[in-house]
C-alpha cells in the first residue's frame, strides 16, 4: 500500500531521542484531527495537521541552529498564534522553553535572560528567526518542561526549572474536570510570561480542542475582553481575580453567554469577585484553583457553588498524588494561630527547582526535590474548613506589627473587597521594620463616600482598621493580572506617578 502524505512526512521528520509525552499527546490527537481547527487567531489559522506539519518542521530548524537537549531556548511571541507550534517544536527537539513578551521592560527581559542563560532565541512569527546565545548555556535535567519566573509580586523574581510530567498531569486531570470534547473553544489570552498559558494551549490541544488566540491588543484593553469571548463564543477561559474585576467593569454591558467554564487562579478569589464576573458570564461554572508557580500550575481545587458563602471562596482539595502538610504557625494569641497553619505542599508533579543564582538559600529550603517528590513549604497561611477544604487566609508577611499590636493586612483587605462599591484593594505597611502606618489603597466604582466606606470598614474591622485609606483610580497590575504591589508603593510614596487621595482616621 503506498504512503499518504502524512506518513511520507512523519517518515521524513522522526521523532527525536528526547521524548516529550506532551508532543506525543498533541501528535496523536493531531493524527485523528488533521483537518480540524486547532489555532484560530486574529490573522491565521491552523488546522492540526498544519499545526503538526509545522512543529516538526521547526524542531529541526531549532536542532539545527544549535539548540541542543536540555538547553534553554527563549520563545520571543512576536505573533501569538504561532505560540503553540513553536513552544511543541522546541519540546520535540529536546528543549526547554522560556516565554519572553516582547512588551515586557527590557531591564525585566534582560534579567531574565541572564539567569536562564539559553542556547538561542526564536521569534515566534509566520516565518521565525533564529538568534545565537550571549551566554554560557545551561543545560537542565531530561524532566525539565519549561522555566518559569516568579511574578515577583512579593520580592525579586525566582526563576523555577518546571517537569513537563507535572504540566501533563494538571491538563489530563483539567480536561477530565472540564469534560471538554473536540472542538470546544478555550480562550489564550494570558501573557506568553505567565504559566496559565500552559493551561490554555495544553486544555485545546491535549483534548482536540479549538485553541482561540486573543491580540496582544485585545488582552490589554480591559474594555474589549469580554467582547472578544463573545465574538468567539469561547467556552473555557483563565483569569487573575484582580483582573476579571477588571474586565467586568469594562464590559460596557456586554455578556460572554456561550461561556462554560471560568477557572481563576493567581489571588485569593473573594465571594464578590464570582457575583461581579458572573454578571458578565451568568453561565459559567466557576473553578477556583491554588498552588504556588513552584508546585507546576496548580494542586488544589475548588467548585464554586452558584451562591457561595461570603468572603474568600476555599482553595479547595488537592489533586491526585498531591499532599497538603500543616506546619506549625505561632501561638494562639497572635494572628493567623490557633486552627491555621503553614501550607506546605507534597507531589511528585512539583517543579524540580529553582535557578542557581536566582533564588537565596532560604528559598531553595523551601522547595526541595528528593527521590521524585517535590515538597514546597509556602508562605501562605491556611485553615480547613468545616467540609476538609483548605482556605487561604493569608500570607506570614502579611502578619505585621503596629505600635507593639499584630496587625492582619491580608483580613483588612478581606473587608474591603467584601464592600459592594470597592472593586480592588491593596493593604501595606510603610517603613514596617519600624512598626510604621497601615495604608488600604482602594479602587471603587465611585457609588460610596469614601467617609462612609470608611466608616464601614472601622465598625467591621475595630482595631485592626488602617491607620490610612487612600483612593486610586486605578491599583496597577502586573502583566499577568495580579496587583502590583510594587508598583502600588512607588506610587503612594511619591517615586511612582501620583493617582490616590489620601485621608486619615
Amino acid at each position: 500500500m503506498s504512503q499518504t502524505a502524512s506518513e511520507r512526512y512523519r517518515n521524513a521528520h522522526p521523532r527525536p531521542s528526547v521524548e516529550s509525552a506532551l508532543v506525543r499527546r498533541v501528535r496523536e490527537v493531531a493524527a485523528e484531527r488533521r483537518q480540524a481547527r486547532a489555532v484560530s487567531g486574529a490573522k491565521t489559522s491552523m488546522t492540526y495537521g498544519e499545526l503538526d506539519d509545522r512543529l516538526m518542521v521547526w524542531s529541526d530548524d531549532l536542532r539545527r541552529h544549535g539548540g541542543r537537549p536540555g538547553t534553554v531556548v527563549a520563545l520571543g511571541v512576536a505573533d501569538p498564534a504561532y505560540l503553540a507550534p513553536a513552544y511543541l517544536a522546541a519540546r520535540a527537539a529536546g528543549l526547554v522553553p522560556l516565554m519572553m513578551d516582547p512588551h515586557q521592560p527590557a531591564e525585566r527581559r534582560d534579567q531574565v535572560l541572564r539567569a536562564a542563560r539559553p542556547a538561542l532565541t526564536m521569534r515566534v512569527q509566520d516565518t521565525p528567526e533564529y538568534l545565537p546565545t550571549e551566554f554560557d548555556p545551561r543545560t537542565l535535567p531530561e524532566a525539565a518542561g519549561y522555566v518559569g519566573f516568579t511574578s515577583g509580586t512579593q520580592g525579586p523574581p525566582k526563576g523555577i526549572v518546571s517537569q513537563e510530567a507535572g504540566v501533563l498531569h494538571f491538563l489530563e486531570w483539567e480536561r477530565q474536570l472540564l469534560g471538554l470534547e473536540p472542538g470546544q473553544r478555550v480562550a489564550m489570552i494570558s501573557p506568553p510570561t505567565f504559566e496559565v498559558i500552559f493551561r490554555e494551549l495544553g486544555l485545546a490541544l491535549c483534548g482536540g480542542g479549538e485553541l482561540v488566540v486573543a491580540p496582544a491588543v485585545t488582552r490589554v484593553d480591559p474594555s474589549a475582553v469580554v467582547p472578544w469571548l463573545a465574538d468567539h463564543d469561547v467556552d473555557v477561559v483563565h483569569v487573575v481575580p484582580s483582573l476579571a474585576a477588571r474586565w467586568a467593569a469594562a464590559a460596557q454591558h456586554r455578556r460572554a453567554d456561550r461561556l462554560r467554564w471560568t477557572l481563576f487562579a493567581g489571588e485569593p478569589l473573594h465571594s464578590h469577585h464570582v457575583e461581579v464576573w458572573r454578571a458578565v458570564a451568568p453561565d459559567a461554572r466557576v473553578i477556583n484553583l491554588y498552588g504556588p508557580s513552584e508546585t507546576t500550575l496548580a494542586k488544589f481545587w475548588y467548585a464554586v457553588p452558584p451562591n457561595p458563602t461570603p468572603g474568600p471562596q476555599p482553595a479547595g482539595r488537592p489533586l491526585p498524588q498531591t499532599r497538603l502538610r500543616q506546619l506549625p504557625l505561632r501561638s494562639a494569641d497572635e494572628p493567623g494561630g490557633g486552627a491555621s497553619f503553614q501550607v506546605a505542599i507534597e507531589t511528585p508533579y512539583g517543579s524540580l527547582g529553582y535557578l542557581d543564582g536566582t533564588a537565596t538559600e532560604a528559598d531553595h529550603a523551601a522547595l526541595r526535590r528528593t527521590a521524585g517528590l517535590t515538597t514546597f513549604t509556602s508562605q501562605d497561611i491556611g485553615e480547613l474548613d468545616e467540609s476538609g477544604n483548605l482556605v487561604i487566609k493569608g500570607r506570614t508577611d502579611s502578619q505585621v506589627k503596629r505600635r507593639g499590636v499584630f496587625v492582619d493586612l491580608a483580613a483588612i483587605e478581606q473587608a474591603a473587597i467584601a464592600q459592594p462599591s470597592v472593586r480592588l484593594a491593596c493593604c501595606f505597611q510603610l517603613a514596617p521594620d519600624a512598626g510604621g502606618t497601615v495604608v488600604l489603597a482602594l479602587e471603587t466604582d465611585g457609588e460610596l463616600p469614601l467617609a462612609e466606606l470608611r466608616q464601614h470598614l472601622r465598625r467591621q474591622l475595630g482595631p485592626q482598621s488602617p491607620d490610612e485609606f487612600r483612593l486610586v483610580e486605578r491599583i496597577p497590575l502586573n502583566p499577568n493580572g495580579k496587583i502590583d504591589r510594587r508598583e502600588l508603593l512607588g506610587r503612594l510614596t511619591g517615586t511612582g506617578r501620583q493617582e490616590e487621595r489620601t485621608t486619615s482616621h
